[in-house]
């Protein structure tokens, strides 16, 4: 008898092992389906439609046809999918029965046949549905309307009224066709005029008829003309209502509107008020968390796009998300939360707040683990700047930095490695402006114009300041910049990973982006050329595309050049490159290759090859100025370096250099841009590229009217590296070879300070 007992409570457990290995059963309608979700309706409400949302974790079909909403015990109810998507969105609509408030949503695995779901029988709601636009005659409805049904879904929802200024379905402005669809339940027989503005077309039908229209592209009507109002003697009750609007480009308007037995010609038009479609029937219910057939319980989330912040020069903005945790609560209470936000970044917050670099659509993991065993649920979510109506609604990026400083930038893409970037360039921007300068960036020219003026005026008639307020100045002036390099040091070190280390950002174009942004912050704002050198050298390891690489070679060999005075480096970086740009697409580059391969044969001392090169260079830009324009720029040109030099903004010096010779680059025989090139490197102190500058211009052109200042330049810079006799002897070289410069005098003098100041350290060092 014992055996027998055993016997049976070992088939019992092997039955009940079985029974778990297969998981719970879904099956309705005639089929299995993989997930349910519960939707319980208020006690006293009473619906004749049901809209909920929810993410399905990739278990709906591109045609919404595997999901199914059914009562408590299972019996299908009328289910309409109004929306899937961007990514695992749906929204979708059900009729709930007289009595029932207990519902469940059945989705994912295969389809139930037609004949298995109950017909949609509720005339209640106005839906709006919106699609991508499709090219058609926008002065027919019957083409209208053809398009309209054959173009893909954007999104679909019940709506009050026909009123509407956007794609209320889109977060980026588009072009798009819409349909209205509902019925209009009437009261009372009478003559009801009805008028449509929109932009651009819109075709009202009532009972199938057309009964207003505004056919073709043009703007909104903003007042009711004579004529325009369309009047329809209408019996009491239902009648079928439907319009169709159509904006071919990215401003969108549409609006229906009625009047009652109107008396005057003059329209005069109300809203159709939402009492008409019955869009109080209308109930939106929250779904509840998803159970799976192999896992009962499974976390959940839901998420809002909670601000942005635009990026100075950027298309696109960097995006706030809320992320709220909506498992069940004996899954999450006292559990371990990991969010996966599928842009390489984690959180370990319960609810956490995360800022996307860029729009886009992500896979969104949340990872409970509870007693040890982790939980998880993957949702695809789409990420992109919600509508802001007004400006003063804009996030702040200080309050994003915090979370931006904690990213690992070896996982993200280069695309958002180089809005990581810009968002620490633009804080480092923003500590150097002054308030005023913030302040104009936001006004409009010619308010600029005007205000520059007005504070011109008040800064004359006030008093100087005193030497403390300028100490002031100054001090804070410092930390501002102290402040600033840090964050453009940060960008520097999150940019460069991308193209000197072991990182999962790919792509020819947005590596390229990002070597153009962090190479000059290297170079330029912080100084350091030979890892500027690196970042473009790595670019060119990564990048496959010929005319890419050849840039980043160009680059590469312009800091080798110009910078390092290292010919035989450069010589190999031109090599490659002019390999790589044998037909380059982009003139500006194949004169920028001309153009460093002239600064190459003058570090060389081949004049007569560089004064070619610059030539040939000058012959790519083609520059279409009047010989007037190019004075005027040339000189704009050098007024502006002067300046920076001046005030020691380094940063911005080289920029003008830069672009002063990508404009004319046969500027570099004639010697002004390469004098004030070496006064540069003089006063960040690289000397000795600023003595290489000296040899460069004397190979180029020994009768510049600007070589007598280069090459005193270059003894003062040999004397600070402490080369006292080779910065004499290039004073006595000079005297000896320009005999009628003007600074003859000043050279005499210095030269005579120099050796007496040599006479002096030797006597004390004997």
């Amino acid at each position: 008898m014992r055996c027998r007992v055993v016997l049976v409570a070992l088939l019992m457990f092997s039955a009940g092992s079985s029974l778990a290995a297969l998981g719970q059963t879904f099956r309705r309608a005639g089929v299995e389906f993989q997930a349910v979700r519960p939707i319980n309706l208020p006690p006293g409400k009473t619906y004749s439609v049901v809209v909920t949302q929810f993410f399905h974790h990739a278990q709906i079909n591109a045609e919404g046809t595997n999901v199914l909403v059914a009562t408590k015990a299972g019996k299908p109810v009328p289910t309409r999918v109004l929306q899937l998507g961007p990514g695992d969105y749906c929204r979708l609509a059900f009729e709930p029965q007289s009595g029932q408030n207990a519902y469940e949503i059945f989705y994912g695995g295969d389809a139930p046949a037609a004949s298995e779901v109950p017909p949609w029988t509720s005339k209640d709601g106005l839906l709006l549905e919106t699609r991508e636009f499709k090219p058609c005659n926008l002065h027919r409805l019957d083409s209208v309307r053809e398009a309209f049904h054959s173009s893909k879904p954007i999104g679909a929802d019940y709506v009050d009224r026909v009123q509407h200024a956007h794609n209320p379905f889109a977060l980026t402005p588009a072009p798009f066709l819409s349909r209205y669809s509902g019925t209009m339940h009437l009261a009372t027989a009478a003559t009801y005029g009805f008028i449509t503005s929109s932009q651009d077309c819109s075709f009202l039908l009532i009972d199938d008829k057309v009964v207003v229209e505004a056919p073709g592209a043009h703007g909104p009507a903003h007042h009711a003309l004579r004529g325009s109002r369309k009047d329809v003697a209408l019996s009491a009750g239902p009648h079928k209502f439907e319009y169709y609007h159509a904006a071919s480009g990215p401003q969108a308007f549409m609006v229906a509107a009625w009047e009652i037995n109107p008396r005057d010609p003059k329209p005069e038009p109300v809203a159709i008020p939402p009492e008409v479609f019955h869009a109080g029937s209308i109930g939106r219910e929250a779904a509840g968390s998803p159970s799976m057939r192999g896992e009962k319980v499974m976390p959940d989330f839901v998420m809002n796009l909670a601000g942005s912040v635009p990026l100075p020069d950027r298309e696109i903005p960097l995006v706030r998300v809320q992320f709220r945790d909506a498992s069940p609560r004996s899954l999450a209470l006292n559990s371990k939360f990991l969010w996966e936000f599928g842009d390489g970044q984690t959180s370990e917050q319960p609810n956490p707040e995360h800022v996307y670099l860029r729009p886009g659509l992500y896979p969104v993991k949340l990872t409970v683990r509870r007693a040890g065993r982790p939980f998880e649920i993957v949702h695809r979510v789409y990420v992109d700047q919600p509508k802001i109506t007004a400006r003063d609604q804009l996030d702040e990026l200080d309050a994003y930095l915090p979370i931006l400083e904690k990213y690992d930038p070896r996982t993200l893409d280069a695309a958002a490695l180089g809005q990581l970037v810009a968002a620490y360039q633009a804080k480092a921007d923003a500590l150097l402006a002054t308030p005023d300068e913030t302040e104009d960036l936001a006004a409009k020219p010619g308010r600029r114009r005007a205000k520059a003026a007005s504070k011109a005026i008040e800064r004359t008639a006030e008093a100087p300041p005193t030497p403390e307020e300028l100490a002031k100045e100054r001090q804070l002036a410092a930390a501002r910049k102290a402040e600033a390099m840090k964050y453009t040091a940060a960008a520097v070190e999150a940019g460069k990973v991308a193209l000197v280390a072991e990182s999962a950002a790919k792509g020819d174009d947005d590596l390229l982006k990002l070597a153009r942004l962090v190479g000059p912050m290297l170079r330029d704002q912080l100084g350091d050329s030979r890892q500027a050198g690196a970042i473009w050298q790595g670019a060119a390891r990564r990048i496959a595309a010929p005319e890419a690489k050849g840039e980043c070679l160009v680059e590469a060999a312009d800091i080798a050049v110009n910078d390092l005075a290292n010919p035989k480096v450069a010589r190999t970086f031109l090599d490659q490159a002019t390999e790589n740009l044998k037909a380059p697409k982009a003139k500006e580059l194949a004169a920028r290759l001309q153009r460093v391969w002239g600064d190459y044969y003058a570090l060389a001392g081949d004049g007569k090859a560089a004064r070619k090169a610059y030539a040939a260079a000058e012959t790519l830009t083609a520059s279409t100025r009047t010989n007037a324009e190019r004075i005027a720029w040339q000189g704009a040109h050098g007024r502006s370096t002067e300046q920076f030099l001046k005030t020691e903004e380094y940063d911005r010096a080289a920029a003008q250099i830069r672009q002063w010779q990508e404009e004319f680059p046969a500027d570099k025989i004639h010697g002004y841009i390469t004098y004030l090139y070496a006064r540069y490197w003089a006063g960040r102190k690289q000397y000795a590229a600023a003595i290489a500058l000296a040899g460069q211009l004397a190979a180029v052109n020994a009768d510049s009217p600007y070589i007598d200042q280069l090459l005193l330049l270059a003894a003062e810079c040999e004397r600070a590296m402490g080369d006292a006799p080779k910065a004499v002897a290039r004073l006595e070289s000079l005297l000896k070879n320009y005999p009628g410069s003007p600074l003859v005098p000043l050279v005499k003098e210095r030269l005579a300070q120099w050796k007496s100041s040599e006479g002096a350290k030797g006597a004390r060092d004997k």
